[in-house]
This record gives C-alpha cells, structure tokens and sequence, in this order.
C-alpha cells in the first residue's frame, strides 16, 4: 500500500506539469501614436537642433479590434541605453534637454505596460532614431511630422 502512495506522490507532479498550457498568449493588437515638439521626424528619424528641448508631449494606444479599449499605465524612457525616468502620468510624455548632447545619431527608446480588454497583459517596445544636427539647415527636406502612427513590439509582459 505504501508504494502505491509513493507512486502517487510521484505522479502528482507529472500531472500537474501536463495539464499547463502556453496556449494564452493572446497579446493586443494596438497601434501607437506619439506626438512630439522641439523636433520633427523626416522619413522616419526625429531631427532635433542642438540646443533645443525634445519634448514627447504624448503616448497614445488604440486598440485595433473596434469597440474594444487598450491602455497604457506609463512609459519608461532611455536615452543611448542609459535609463532617463518613468512617467506614470497621462500623457506620459518626457522632456529631453539637448545642449549637452553630442551631434549626431542617438537611439530614443520607449517601454510601455499595455493592457487590452480580452487579451494577455503585454509590454510595448519603441525605437527611435534621433539626429542632433546643429542647425535646422541641417535638418533633410521632406515631409516634416511632429505626430506619428507606429506598429510597437509586443511582447507578453
């Protein structure tokens, strides 16, 4: 009778480990839009003057699936990999002041906690390439935006 316990014992975790599944993954469908000041974005690089202030006024989500909402909690920003804060606040924007920054390109990431009716709760990955160029002549000629869609990284939080 004991080896019939053991036995048990035993096969109490085996299915307990066979009766997960990873099958939820279910991650949101949602589209970003960002809206900037104190630079603009040409063919998909935000252009910044030396000097000035970039100023990420906004972070929206929207859910892709109609009639039904997404949300963002905050948004966490790093400047060339080195973290700069979090905002915790609506609309979840940062000021990055410019004048000690060297010329160049530099890499703006964004990391938002996403969370959408029906589905996995998720984190979102944004890159941007950022050009501090030393005057606006520098800046290349096309459509300038200032507030722009993008298609984030989702990753199951």
């Amino acid at each position: 009778m004991k080896k019939l316990y053991y036995l048990l014992l035993i096969a109490l975790p085996v299915l307990c480990f066979a009766s997960c599944d990873d099958n939820d993954k279910n991650l949101p469908d949602v589209e970003v839009s960002i809206k900037v000041d104190g630079g603009v974005s040409v063919d998909g690089v935000l252009y910044v003057v030396q000097g000035d202030t970039l100023n990420v006024e906004s972070v929206n989500v929207t859910n892709r699936e109609q009639g039904k909402e997404a949300l963002i909690t905050s948004a966490a920003y790093t400047w060339d990999y080195t973290f700069l804060g979090v905002s915790v606040t609506p609309p979840f924007g940062v000021k990055i002041a410019t004048d000690q920054i060297s010329l160049g390109d530099h890499l703006l990431q964004i990391t938002c906690p996403v969370f959408a009716v029906d589905k996995t709760p998720a984190k979102l990955y944004m890159a941007y390439k950022v050009d501090i160029v030393e005057s606006t002549d520098d800046i290349p000629t096309g459509e300038a935006i200032t507030e722009f869609k993008i298609d984030p990284g989702v990753q199951e939080n």
